[in-house]
C-alpha cells in the first residue's frame, strides 16, 4: 500500500512541469526558459507589460507559420507588447529563427512548464492574469488571433 501511494506521488510530481488547464482568469505560472540568443526569460519579469505567449507544436524550422504573428508582434512592441515563442525540441528539430525570442522548453529545467495544449496563443494583462486563450487550429486562425490582439490591446487600459 505505502509502495503504491509512493508511486502516485512520484507520478504527480513529474507532472508539476506540465500546465494542464489554465482557464481566462487564471495567474499564469512564472517560469524561466532559456531564449534563442542564450539569455534566460523569466515570465514574472514581464509584469506591468500585456504580453504574448505563442505556444507552438509540430515545428521543425517553421519560421513561415511564424512570420505573421512576429509581425503583428513587432507592430505593438512599440507600445509595450511583449511577445515570446515558445518550443519544444522533438529529436533533431531545428528551433525556428525570428527576431523575437524564441525559448526552449527543457523538461530537466524545473522553474519550466510546458502548454500541453500547444499549439496555442494566450494574451497575459500586466498583473499576470492569462485574458486570452486560443488553443484549436490556431495556426489557421491567425487572421482571427490577429483581430482579437488588436481588440484586446484596444481595449485595455495600459495603453491609454
Amino acid at each position: 500500500m505505502l509502495n503504491h501511494i509512493y508511486k502516485i506521488l512520484l507520478l504527480c510530481i513529474c507532472a508539476l512541469p506540465i500546465a494542464q488547464a489554465l482557464d481566462i482568469g487564471d495567474a499564469v505560472p512564472d517560469f524561466v526558459m532559456p531564449s534563442s540568443n542564450g539569455a534566460p526569460q523569466r515570465l514574472s519579469e514581464q509584469v506591468g507589460n500585456p504580453v504574448m505567449l505563442v505556444w507552438l507544436g509540430e515545428c521543425d524550422g517553421c519560421e513561415e507559420t511564424l512570420i505573421e504573428l512576429q509581425y503583428l508582434a513587432e507592430s505593438f512592441a512599440v507600445e509595450g507588447l511583449q511577445t515570446w515563442f515558445l518550443w519544444r525540441k522533438n529529436s533533431e528539430d531545428k528551433a525556428p529563427w525570428s527576431r523575437l525570442p524564441v525559448l526552449e522548453y527543457q523538461a530537466s529545467n524545473k522553474e519550466a512548464w510546458w502548454f500541453e495544449s500547444a499549439p496555442a496563443v494566450m494574451f497575459i494583462n500586466p498583473d499576470g492574469i492569462l485574458d486570452y486563450l486560443a488553443t484549436e487550429d490556431v495556426y489557421e486562425r491567425k487572421l482571427e488571433v490577429t483581430n482579437d490582439l488588436k481588440l484586446w490591446l484596444e481595449n485595455k487600459k495600459w495603453f491609454q
